[in-house]
């Protein structure tokens, strides 16, 4: 089958998933896992909704955009919805992230995002954890389109001060000289 496959994927590395456990009773937080199964009331509405489930679904998840602009106080064209966080990322690094500026995302994080710079032709630089395996801003100030910031950071779950990613932000805004004549919005609705 590999002779199909594009000269693209040929060159990728394969993303390496985390240890998947054969025991029972483990619960694995890393990978958003429930302990606790299905609410009965979700249950309920999915029972509730089987004549609907058979129809293709709104592919703009109006209602769901709706109810989350509502919720954070933003417009619902400002909602961007997906079939899982890998799909919202796929989408976001193809849109977003290629530039002739490299992205930056630190050196230990979520592994996907070396794979998809691969299959996106997107150029990177991975910033260095500090000894003590945390972010340090200042060690993004550097020359960049972009920045891949996940906080808390994965897998280490050192978060970092809404504060200081705003500082950063600011000052990468401003490295830019973009052309604008607002200041960037906080990345994170109050």
């Amino acid at each position: 089958m590999s002779r199909f496959w594009s000269s693209v994927v040929h060159s990728l590395s394969p993303y390496v998933p985390g240890e998947q456990p054969k025991l029972d009773g483990i619960v694995k937080l890393n990978t958003n896992e429930n302990p606790f199964g299905p609410s009965p009331r979700v249950l309920a509405a999915i029972a509730s909704a089987t004549d609907l489930l058979r129809l293709y679904p709104d592919p703009r998840a109006s209602c769901l955009c709706e109810t989350i602009a509502a919720r954070y106080g933003v417009a619902p064209e400002e909602v961007f919805v997906g079939n899982g966080s890998d799909e919202v990322l796929a989408h976001t690094f193809q849109a977003l992230l290629k530039h002739d500026a490299p992205l930056l995302f630190p050196d230990i994080t979520y592994s996907f995002y070396p794979v998809y710079c691969g299959l996106y032709g997107i150029r990177y630089e991975e910033v260095p954890l500090d000894a003590a395996m945390r972010v340090q801003i200042a060690d993004f100030r550097r020359p960049c389109r972009a920045i891949l910031l996940p906080n808390p950071n994965a897998p280490t779950g050192i978060g970092l001060p809404r504060e200081a990613i705003e500082a950063l932000v600011a000052s990468w805004w401003l490295s830019t000289r973009l052309t604008s004549t607002s200041a960037p919005r906080a990345l994170y609705p109050s």
